[in-house]
C-alpha cells in the first residue's frame, strides 16, 4: 500500500514535470515559487494533501485501497467530508499519479511574494481542515475559510458580514478589502507574513 510519504513524492514529481514541460515561462506562473507537496496524510483510508506550484495550490484526494476510480470521468464532481467542513472536488488524472479529486485553493499564485509564504499557506490550510470546529456558529464556509487563512479573526469576519448585510443594495457602502497584509490568527499564527488575499478557487490541475 502506498504511504503518504511515497505519494507525496510522486505528486511532487508529476507536477514538476508539468511545470518543466508545459508551464515554465508562461504568464500564469509566479516564477519565485516552486513545486512542493505539503501535508500529505491519511484520512478515512484516503491519502490527502496539498500541492503548491507556481500556477496553483490544490487540495488533492486519492482513493482508498478498496475504491476503484478507473471509470471516473475527468470533471466529475464529488463531495468529501473533512473535520472542518465539506468540499466539492473535481476528478482529474495525471500521468504518474493516476486519478484523484482536486479542489483549487488558490489560482493564480501571483500574490505570494516567495515560496515559504506559499508553503505556510498550504500548511495552514491542512491544519485548519483537519481540526473539527466545535462551534457551529463559527463554521468555516468557503468564503470564511479564505478570509481566515488570510489572517482575519472570526470576530473580524463576522463583523464584516454584519456590515455587508446592512449595506445598500447598490453597493454604495461596499466594504473594501484589507490590503495591509496578514494579521495574527486568533486560533494559531499560521502564516509567517507576506501572503495577501489571493484569488478564490477557480481552477483545478
Amino acid at each position: 500500500m502506498t504511504t503518504p510519504e511515497q505519494l507525496s513524492a510522486d505528486v511532487q514529481s508529476a507536477f514538476q514535470a508539468i511545470y518543466d514541460n508545459s508551464l515554465k515561462g508562461l504568464p500564469i506562473e509566479n516564477p519565485v515559487l516552486e513545486v512542493e507537496a505539503v501535508g500529505f496524510t491519511e484520512r478515512d483510508g484516503r491519502i490527502v494533501g496539498v500541492i503548491t506550484t507556481p500556477w496553483l495550490m490544490t487540495l488533492l484526494v486519492f482513493p482508498r485501497a478498496d475504491e476503484d476510480w478507473s471509470d471516473v470521468k475527468v470533471g466529475t464532481k464529488k463531495e468529501f467530508e473533512f473535520p472542518a467542513r465539506e468540499y466539492e472536488c473535481l476528478a482529474n488524472e495525471i500521468d504518474g499519479i493516476g486519478m484523484y479529486y482536486g479542489f483549487a485553493i488558490y489560482s493564480p499564485m501571483h500574490e505570494f511574494e516567495h515560496h515559504p509564504h506559499a508553503v505556510a499557506s498550504a500548511t495552514a490550510f491542512m491544519d485548519v481542515l483537519m481540526v473539527e470546529n466545535p462551534d457551529p456558529e463559527n463554521s468555516l464556509d468557503e468564503k470564511r475559510f479564505k478570509q481566515f487563512l488570510s489572517g482575519e479573526s472570526m470576530d473580524e469576519i463576522k463583523e464584516k458580514e454584519c456590515q455587508a448585510a446592512k449595506a445598500p443594495v447598490d453597493g454604495a457602502n461596499t466594504i473594501a478589502q484589507d490590503k495591509s497584509g496578514p494579521k495574527e490568527l486568533s486560533r494559531r499564527a499560521f502564516l509567517s507574513g507576506g501572503v495577501r488575499n489571493s484569488a478564490g478557487p477557480n481552477a483545478n490541475a
